[in-house]
């Protein structure tokens, strides 16, 4: 018997799979297009001889910069005195394995929880979004910078891009929908295929 869309396990289901590869998809390009498109409008960093752009006096401003880390200026080549090319290939293979175990919780998670496909889209495209940048220039570009200050220190000091926006949104959200609610994703009787109802019944 063939199982009825948004039934069973998300690996297995078509319209899950469209959520998912649609977030990544889409959020890559637009990771990607900001990066270039911001990165040219300020004329790199301010070393290099780009300038620093205000959008909210006080509050956000773009200013350009390289990462040579993972996100927010994260850098395990750096934690172990690694090579920049041993601690490139490391922050690579880091970000490979969490896009595989985010892939493996999509594909065990319910064909009906698009909302959890959606949050693993966001994580992957912001990872994939990075990697790219690590292999293309050996570092990740960075565009974006609150400038907010509580008592006199930055509330956050990172400077970052949209695929660390999509992250941090993407695995916020998940953790709320598998700690804080993950009855949100289990099976209800309405699910259940209407050709079992009819054997019960029988």
């Amino acid at each position: 018997m063939q199982t009825p869309p948004g039934t069973g396990r998300a690996v297995a289901d078509l319209r899950s799979h469209l959520w998912l590869w649609a977030a990544v998809g889409g959020g890559v390009a637009a990771d990607l297009a900001s990066k270039a498109l911001l990165w040219r409008h300020v004329g790199g960093p301010p070393e290099d001889g780009g300038h620093v752009l205000e959008l909210i006096p006080g509050v956000l401003r773009l200013v350009a910069s390289r990462n040579p880390g993972i996100v927010f200026g994260l850098n395990p080549g750096a934690w172990f005195d690694l090579s920049p090319g041993v601690g490139q290939a490391l922050t690579a293979l880091v970000t490979l394995l969490t896009a595989g175990l985010i892939f493996y919780l999509f594909a065990v998670s319910p064909a009906r929880s698009h909302w959890t496909h959606l949050a693993c889209g966001l994580i992957m495209a912001g990872a994939v979004g990075n990697l790219y940048d690590r292999l293309a220039y050996g570092y990740v570009r960075d565009v974006l910078q609150f400038t907010a200050e509580v008592g006199g220190r930055a509330v956050w000091p990172f400077v970052f891009n949209a695929a660390d926006v999509f992250l941090v949104v993407g695995v916020a959200f998940l953790a709320v929908r598998l700690l804080v609610a993950p009855q949100a994703d289990e099976p209800t009787p309405s699910d259940e295929p209407e050709e079992a109802s009819t054997r019960e019944r029988a």
